[in-house]
């Protein structure tokens, strides 16, 4: 954990801090400048103005100067003097929870600003001047502040305002339904004074020190960009209770909504069917598996009295719960199908680029339209929400128009994360945006689920602070209605991102590159030019980088984290490193370098693979969770280690490690001895004729020309896409020739494919093919091949490889992407 004292930025200097706005809002934006000439026409008419005005109703005149007097004269309020309070903090006598909540931490942080606490009251125990007003107040209303208020289901009635009247500040906002109008109010203004939440805990907040607060005359009213907008942790990351408690606090602090109570999450399909008896009593409405075997957990979309009973179990709902404003359902994980006949027929049968095969799409949505159409008859103002996810990602074909009461969570999973929405260069961020197009066009309510970070489990720094800035605008001006983010736990992963995407979320105008310079200013310090180059230096490598990846794969940072851009950001942390820096700005920068570090020592790890040094690439992977146990004592959410549960799951560290080690087990180990590493470099052929083995190109000078390619990395990343991402799809062919010592002879050998990215493989020895796999071998793990009786000891010896590759789609193309080795088993070795 941090020290108590973390996170305080001094600037004792200080004495007073303006209340300013960043937005339109603000009366003196409003105001805006006038020329010269335009101020003394004004002058001249309001002169002639008000002596027509004196010469006719001098009693109108005279009220109206001592009015204009009376609020130019816009006195500043004093909080905080010397560290004493000068005011109070003022709620309604019955103050609702969400206002006594912002009022407590109005509290707490003016005392950790100024020492001053500030004592928390009623209206009717204080009535003199000099108040700050939190919450819907009487006090506020004989003042005429308007505070925002009240409640519709189309959730867009958030906002709050912060006004000076004479020597009171209104902190208020609508406090309806579950809106934090208020609690936002609070925190605005505590951002006025300077005060961020970065990330989650003591570590992320800056706090300043300042000997007096005083607030300069302020008029300001906000509301949100989007309506809906959260961020939650996921358990891929370990987290316990305390940090969860502090991220839930970060969300509050960072302006985060209230969301529905029902959203659509995976497998609350069985929601419609509350009544496990049901399972027995009308088998028929639920879905069948490829075996004709009934499953609890999905319904058949064609059943008529499916469509029954989900919509009478939903306007019971709603009878129950007159104040909800959706229900929503969704089928299981995965690719979920029911397999009875009517339900396959109705199946039009499109599928790849990863939303599934086939799409599920028709028949769902045609299910949920139905169940809408019926609901609204009953309770027109309520929504029916579902998810656009896994295979129901595309749109459906089959459906005229929606039920206006439909909404749809979209949360494409199969699509690039390290491009903005719409990049040219990038086909998957390109039919993402056609996705979010027609859904826009089709429904009201489309919320977006998307992850960040939205790549492999590797602990790495994932920089998208280039698609934030322009994905949420783009989201905005398509009406989205705001964002339920699979986060994680891990905020040297993410770094500013959840921070840059909470401020957008709220006011998407915000100015990215600003919000990153005050955040290196007040983080950072004297150090803030170089750590701003750093970052800068981070997000334009994955922006310009020409490889893709989606969430939970495999990402070939060797790409995107280059020599070049490794020198730069070495530079960037060597000058941060070499300021005179004060306590807390040294140890961020300390904590930065370490991440970089953790980074460096995952590209080494890369390096000592595709050199072969299996054994070296696991040690440095076991160093990497070294690393992190080394940071958790600074603060255990910068790089935690992965969940219990998933440390087995492709792309964690843990997963590099036990890979590599069981490379390393066969290859001078445990398992068996090392024979012949075969060359990096390979002869590569495309085959979209499909002539290869009718030619046999699996046989030396067969099939010229052939090109050269590293077997370390799959072909797509290696320039076989075109001008639009579309990585080379189809079978492909790799060859190789090797010398075979002739100390392997009578000895078990063994050909270890490292990994092959493949929906089908075939292996030639010397002409001879020793072993096929025609539908997929997982493309993660090694094969070994038994090649005893066709390697040649002593003399050249010939590899060949045909891979199969599917369409575009969200896992890379295909190809061998580890070293290929020959090696002799120990006996009885048990292999990973």
């Amino acid at each position: 954990m941090g020290t108590p004292s973390c996170g305080r930025t001094r600037s004792r200097r200080t004495t007073t801090w303006p209340m300013c706005s960043t937005t339109t809002t603000c009366r003196s934006r409003r105001r805006g400048r006038r020329s010269v000439r335009s101020r003394a026409a004004s002058l001249m008419s309001f002169e002639r103005r008000s002596r027509s005005l004196l010469s006719t109703r001098p009693a109108i005149f005279m009220a109206l100067l001592a009015g204009i007097a009376a609020r130019g004269a816009g006195a500043d309020l004093l909080l905080v003097d010397r560290g004493e309070p000068r005011s109070v903090i003022v709620t309604a006598d019955a103050p609702s929870p969400s206002a006594r909540k912002a009022a407590g931490v109005l509290q707490e942080y003016i005392e950790k600003i100024s020492g001053a606490r500030l004592r928390v009251t009623t209206e009717s125990a204080s009535t003199a001047p000099g108040r700050v007003l939190v919450g819907h107040t009487a006090a506020a209303r004989k003042l005429n502040v308007e505070i925002p208020s009240g409640f519709t289901t189309k959730l867009n009635e958030e906002g709050f305002v912060i006004r000076t009247v004479g020597q009171d500040l209104i902190l208020a906002g609508n406090e309806d339904w579950r809106y934090r109008g208020t609690e936002i109010a609070v925190n605005k203004f505590l951002e006025s004074l300077g005060c961020r939440w970065y990330f989650a805990g003591d570590y992320g907040e800056v706090v300043p020190t300042l000997r007096r607060i005083r607030v300069r005359p302020v008029d300001r009213t906000e509301r949100p960009s989007f309506r809906l907008r959260n961020i939650w942790y996921s358990g891929w990351m370990t987290c316990t209770e305390e940090e969860h408690a502090r991220f839930v606090k970060w969300c509050d602090l960072n302006n985060m909504s209230g969301m529905p109570r029902r959203l659509p999450y995976d497998g609350s399909v069985k929601k419609l069917v509350p009544d496990a008896s049901l399972l027995e009593s009308h088998p028929h409405i639920f879905a069948l598996d490829k075996q004709g075997n009934r499953v609890p957990d999905m319904l058949c979309m064609t059943e008529p009295d499916a469509v029954k009973i989900a919509v009478r179990t939903i306007t019971d709902y709603f009878r129950e719960h007159p104040d909800a404003v959706t229900f929503a359902f969704a089928p299981p994980d995965g690719h979920p199908m029911c397999h009875g006949e009517r339900c396959l027929a109705a199946v039009p049968g499109f599928g790849g680029k990863g939303y599934g095969d086939p799409s599920l799409s028709d028949l769902w949505f045609r299910f949920a339209n139905k169940v809408a159409t019926k609901v609204r008859k009953e309770f027109p103002d309520r929504w029916i929400l579902t998810n656009g996810y896994a295979n129901r990602v595309r749109l459906p074909e089959g459906i005229g128009s929606f039920s206006p009461n439909l909404g749809i969570q979209s949360a494409v999973i199969a699509a690039c994360t390290l491009h903005r929405i719409g990049d040219p260069a990038c086909w998957q961020r390109r039919s993402y945006r056609k996705l979010i197009d027609r859904w826009t066009e089709q429904l009201d309510w489309v919320f977006i689920y998307d992850y960040d970070p939205g790549k492999g489990l590797d602990g790495l720094p994932f920089p998208t602070l280039h698609c934030i800035r322009h994905d949420l605008p783009y989201l905005h001006r398509r009406g989205v209605w705001g964002f339920w983010t699979e986060g994680n736990n891990g905020w040297m992963i993410t770094h500013l991102n959840h921070y840059v995407r909470a401020r957008l979320m709220w006011n998407v105008n915000e100015d990215v590159g600003q919000i990153v310079r005050d955040y290196c200013e007040k983080f950072y310090g004297r150090a803030a030019d170089d750590i701003e180059r750093y970052m800068w230096k981070l997000e334009h490598a994955v922006e310009r980088s020409r490889v893709h990846t989606t969430w939970g794969r495999l990402t070939p940072w060797k790409h995107i984290l280059t020599s070049d851009v490794i020198e730069a950001l070495d530079g960037a942390i060597a000058d941060a490193e070499r300021r005179n820096l004060e306590a807390d700005a040294r140890r961020r920068v300390d904590v930065l370098s370490r991440v970089h570090r953790h980074m460096k020592t995952y590209l080494d790890m890369v390096t000592a693979l595709d050199d072969g040094a299996f054994r070296q690439a696991s040690d440095l992977a076991a160093r990497m969770l070294e690393m992190r146990d080394e940071l958790a004592r600074i603060d255990p959410s910068l790089i935690p280690h992965t969940g219990p549960p998933y440390r087995e799951f492709r792309s964690t560290t843990e997963w590099h490690r036990d890979v590599y080690q069981g490379l390393a087990d066969r290859a001078g180990g445990k398992n068996g001895e090392l024979i012949a590493m075969l060359p990096r470099r390979w002869q590569f052929k495309p085959d979209a004729k499909d002539v290869g083995v009718l030619d046999r190109w699996y046989l030396p000078g067969r099939g010229e020309p052939w090109e050269r390619i590293d077997v370390t990395t799959y072909w797509e990343a290696q320039g076989h896409q075109d001008a639009e991402g579309f990585g080379t799809w189809g079978k492909a062919w790799y060859r190789t020739r090797f010398q075979l010592s002739a100390d392997a002879a009578d000895r078990p050998l063994t050909l270890t494919l490292g990994a092959v990215y493949n929906r089908g493989l075939w292996v030639w020895v010397n002409g001879v093919l020793v072993a096929h796999h025609p539908e997929k071998h997982d493309v993660r793990t090694p094969l070994d091949i038994d090649v005893t009786r066709h390697l040649n000891p002593g003399r050249v010896n010939t590899v060949a490889i045909l891979v199969n590759t599917p369409p575009p789609g969200r896992n890379p193309r295909g190809g061998l992407h580890r070293r290929v080795f020959v090696w002799s088993p120990r006996s009885s070795s048990g292999l990973r």
